[in-house]
């Protein structure tokens, strides 16, 4: 009896250790996932802060001194797979982050904590170039009409700020935001065409590309635009440490969505208030405008019900 007690006690007891184990590992498995993913949340804040300042003449040479593997992480984004395409070199934007965590951390180069450590240290670092374009900077006095009229290296991180502005406090907050082309630019998933406001100067989402490249017109603040077409949340933007492919399924499913709704989205548009009409602009072609004739009210602003 004394013996089938001992030898009961030592199968719980291993039993106990078993479960204590893989307690522990399992522990271990889910502090390197939050890790992991406190890495992504600093990599994504990294990124959308460096791709709005690209064109910058002081930013770009701040990267090519010091951290030029980010020249090819801080482009804007293929659309079909919503990742950085591939340098003219074959470069995979994943080897060149690899390749800058590796020479600027060296055998530290895995440790999730350092990495995020650099990311948080090379975004704080940006913030005095993003400072020019705030309200108090040397580059404040530009008007978002004036940039794009004159186009040139400070068109970019000056919309983009102008953009990323009217999105402060709402769930776009965080957007990443790129200048493609002149007055073209990404929000998110989404290419966009930008234009100020002709009287306020207030900066406009003047209209949206499709899938074949087709402008469809908008002319609304980025708010606005991004309240009525979406976009996938900051944090789903852009994946380069993995997902098994989540990101793009995602992406696919967006688009899809947007394809099914397109329909139902302009038929929405195309409805007015009693008594409002939407006409193009004679003298401007392609701006167009609204108009209550009884009332004798005319305004660039779509009216609400």
């Amino acid at each position: 009896l004394f013996s089938g007690w001992r030898g009961g006690a030592r199968c719980f007891a291993r039993g106990r250790l078993a479960a204590s184990r893989n307690e522990r590992q399992f522990g271990v498995a889910m502090a390197v996932a939050l890790l992991d993913d406190e890495e992504k949340v600093a990599w994504d804040r990294l990124m959308v802060r460096l791709v709005a300042l690209r064109g910058d003449p002081e930013v770009e040479a701040f990267l090519a001194e010091k951290h030029t593997e980010l020249t090819m992480c801080a482009v804007p984004l293929d659309l079909t797979t919503a990742e950085p395409p591939v340098a003219p070199d074959g470069t995979r934007p994943i080897d060149a982050m690899q390749s800058w965590f590796k020479r600027k951390l060296k055998h530290q180069s895995t440790d999730g904590k350092e990495r995020r450590k650099l990311c948080r240290g090379l975004e704080k670092a940006l913030r005095k170039y993003s400072a020019k374009y705030e309200e108090s900077g040397s580059c404040a006095a530009m008007t978002a009409c004036e940039a794009l009229k004159e186009g040139g290296q400070l068109e970019g991180p000056l919309i983009c700020h102008k953009l990323a502005t009217g999105l402060v406090g709402t769930r776009f907050e965080g957007l990443r935001i790129a200048k493609v082309r002149f007055g073209v630019y990404q929000l998110g998933h989404l290419l966009v065409a930008v234009q100020a406001d002709l009287e306020g100067g207030e900066l406009l989402v003047h209209g949206h590309f499709d899938d074949k490249g087709i402008l469809h017109p908008a002319r609304c603040p980025v708010r606005t635009f991004l309240e009525e077409h979406g976009s996938l949340p900051p944090s789903d933007q852009c994946d380069m440490f993995g997902g098994d492919g989540k990101l793009a399924k995602r992406q696919a499913n967006a688009n899809d969505c947007h394809a099914a709704h397109h329909e139902v989205g302009l038929k929405r548009h195309r409805e007015l208030p009693v008594g409002w009409e939407k006409r193009e602009s004679r003298s401007k072609p392609g701006v167009f405008y609204y108009v209550h004739e009884a009332k004798g009210l005319s305004q660039f602003e779509r009216p609400e019900a």
